[in-house]
């Protein structure tokens, strides 16, 4: 299986549900950074491609490709026209209380990292598919929400953004 980043997959929600999921980058030969979007749709009415930015985005994070390799999501298309809108996360390196570091979804080092800053961002984490699937049937109301599911949203993104920026 060949998979490209802009490539857009679906997840099974219910019986009846799809949601949306695209990969954004591959950082190595074994994994993915994949968004899956808030969004929902029948499953005999795939939506269009164009404007994917038009979607926002509930979850992103790094895994790997064992729901696509064994077809439980189903690539449907491929479009990177919105791949360069999309925050990537940063994430902290170390153990305080020296050597604490900043790095990129690369895991290139960035610069030192305050206390607070260390204290607010997570470890980098390649995070198992289904975890992906289960976050989204949560935030549809099919699964009690979980709170390992919080590190996925795109909110920590972009909080991690500002922390860097500030």
């Amino acid at each position: 299986m060949r998979l490209k980043v802009g490539d857009v997959f679906t997840i099974p929600i219910d019986e009846n549900r799809l949601g949306l999921g695209q990969i954004i980058n591959k950082p190595n030969k074994d994994s993915l950074i994949i968004v899956v979007y808030d969004f929902s749709f029948d499953k005999e009415i795939i939506p269009s491609l164009n404007g994917l930015e038009e979607y926002k985005i509930l979850l992103l994070g790094q895994t790997l490709d064992a729901k696509l390799y064994h077809k439980h999501w189903i690539v449907i298309g491929n479009n990177d026209k919105n791949i360069t809108s999309i925050y990537l996360p940063y994430y902290k390196l170390g153990t305080p209380p020296k050597d604490i570091y900043i790095v990129n979804f690369k895991g290139e080092t960035l610069r030192r990292a305050t206390i607070h800053e260390f204290n607010t961002l997570n470890y980098q984490s390649i995070v198992a598919p289904v975890r992906y699937e289960n976050a989204l049937k949560a935030h549809f109301n099919l699964l009690n929400w979980d709170d390992i599911y919080d590190d996925l949203l795109y909110s920590y993104t972009l909080n991690s953004i500002k922390i860097l920026n500030n």
